[in-house]
Parts: C-alpha cells; sequence; structure tokens
C-alpha cells in the first residue's frame, strides 16, 4: 500500500481547523506551517484522491472561499468551488441606508 499527500494552502487557522476536523474523520491530517496555514492529507490511491479532492471541494463552497490552493506530486493546483460571495470581503465597507457615498 502506498500512502501520498496532498498539501493545501488555508488563509487563516479557523479554517484549517475546520478543514483537519473534517477530513480527520477518515484519514490522518494535520496542519503545519502558519500565515499561510497548510492542511496535509493522507490517501492511498486514486480512487482515495478523488474522494479527498471532492471533499475539499465540498468544503470550499461550504466555508464560501470560491477557491483553494494545494500541492499535489510538486505541481500546484487551483480547486474551485461554489461562488464569490464579493459582499463579504473585508475591504468592503458597510454604507447607511440613509447615507449616500458621495456624502463622506
Amino acid at each position: 500500500m502506498i500512502v501520498d499527500q496532498i498539501f493545501i494552502e488555508v488563509s487563516d487557522f479557523p479554517e484549517a481547523a475546520r478543514l483537519t476536523r473534517r477530513l480527520g474523520q477518515t484519514r490522518t491530517v494535520a496542519v503545519v506551517g502558519d500565515d499561510p496555514y497548510v492542511v496535509t492529507a493522507a490517501f492511498e490511491e486514486s480512487g482515495d484522491l478523488a474522494v479527498l479532492l471532492r471533499e475539499v471541494e465540498s468544503w470550499v463552497e461550504d466555508e464560501s472561499l470560491f477557491a483553494v490552493r494545494f500541492l499535489l506530486d510538486d505541481r500546484i493546483y487551483v480547486l474551485e468551488a461554489g461562488e464569490a460571495n464579493w459582499d463579504t470581503h473585508p475591504w468592503r465597507e458597510p454604507v447607511e441606508a440613509d447615507e449616500s457615498p458621495q456624502a463622506a
């Protein structure tokens, strides 16, 4: 049995912890490094890799992340899922209902 690993880049620790808990139910996982955090997960064969990637894809959509990068076989890939939620980005400031953008 050959065991391989995938490395998934996650921008903050709470997200990395949630992914680790989710994947850790069925496989060996760990968080390594910080900023960005990297979640590493083991898989045993190509069919298991497909299951793992579908689970990560589902997590990306559930977290509304739109995409994550991952390293596999010394190559970097991007896994996209769901749609970007542009209203939740940290640089966007809320506008009061009675204020117009020109009022400032």
